[in-house]
């Protein structure tokens, strides 16, 4: 399945199943992606395999105006990404309640979605979900300003054109478009903060992952002392992007919240080694003077020569704008 219709809008859409097909009592996870510089890819690759190799009957899509799905010029606010969201499972045929799993915005779109639409939410996962009591509109719109700020930077038109490798050029143009050409920043802008008083009523569980070096990680708290029932893990020397840090845990973690939640939750052990921390760069959406010099200077220096100059901090990160 590549292409479903669902409110008016042509989403891409893929399903996994379990080997020899869905069992009738198989949990169907859906999993909801980050804003602008992400896609269905993201879930697919990382845990949307794992889960259905498990038994669970997976969903992935691209979001409105993200990947492969329609770009309309306006419609995302997170009322009409519910919208699409509620329209799909009824294309797909999905009557039963579904495990919602999100990342960052997709996170945010999850809870929102568990507290509007809970008849229709198993469980909800969520994974550095930007999480606020008040000025949630506000931070989303500033935090996508400065996304297309960073990414039309001269230094980071210049590292897509020579350094970034086509896959990563392809999305940050895809990303550009989006936010120049909709109204995604003004429909974000629009998005109300959650009520404390739902929250305090949400009857959904919810499990709530963080990493300890996330530039978010004191909303967690504020979370989890709302949600009746919240499970918050914090992966310790892990930032914003722990779905790509964490992956190997964050499969057992699932398995576990999914399949086998009577057992004792899967103890995450840091092994030493790396420790990821976000540049400050990346953290301000400040793209550094120096992000091509490396390359620059490899031009520069003759053949057979060695050049001296050093790596742009953070360069091969590229800029981070996942939301």
């Amino acid at each position: 399945m590549a292409e479903v219709v669902a409110n008016g809008v042509r989403l891409h859409v893929q399903r996994l199943a379990p080997a020899g097909g869905p069992r009738p009592d198989a949990p169907v996870v859906v999993m909801l992606h980050g804003m602008v510089i992400d896609n269905l890819a993201s879930f697919y690759f990382s845990l949307g395999n794992a889960l259905a190799d498990a038994g669970c009957e997976v969903v992935c899509y691209d979001l409105r105006g993200h990947g492969k799905s329609e770009r309309t010029p306006s419609g995302y606010g997170i009322a009409n990404a519910m919208a699409d969201l509620t329209a799909l499972l009824d294309e797909l045929g999905i009557d039963r309640p579904v495990h919602l799993v999100g990342n960052s915005y997709g996170a945010t779109l999850g809870l929102t979605y568990g507290v509007e639409h809970a008849e229709r939410v198993a469980s909800l996962t969520l994974i550095e979900p930007p999480f606020r009591i008040e000025g949630l509109g506000e931070e989303m719109a500033r935090s996508l300003t400065q996304v297309l700020a960073a990414i039309s930077d001269e230094e980071v038109e210049e590292w897509l054109a020579f350094s970034a490798g086509r896959a990563v050029g392809r999305i940050m143009r895809s990303a550009q478009s989006l936010l120049r050409d909709t109204t995604i920043s003004e429909d974000m802008l629009a998005t109300t903060p959650f009520s404390p008083d739902r929250l305090r009523t949400l009857p959904v569980p919810v499990l709530a992952v963080y990493g300890g070096n996330s530039e978010i990680i004191e909303q967690g708290e504020g979370l989890a002392n709302l949600v009746p029932d919240c499970t918050l893990v914090v992966l310790e020397h892990h930032t914003h992007m722990v779905l790509r840090e964490a992956v190997d845990y964050l499969r057992e973690l699932l398995r576990w919240w999914l399949l086998r939640r009577d057992e004792p939750i899967p103890v995450h052990e840091f092994r030493g080694g790396k420790t990821f921390e976000l540049a400050d760069w990346v953290l301000n959406r400040t793209v550094p003077t120096d992000l091509n010099a490396e390359r620059r200077a490899a031009e520069a220096t003759p053949a057979g020569a060695t050049s001296q100059a050093p790596a742009a901090s953070g360069a091969s990160a590229g800029v981070s704008g996942e939301s």
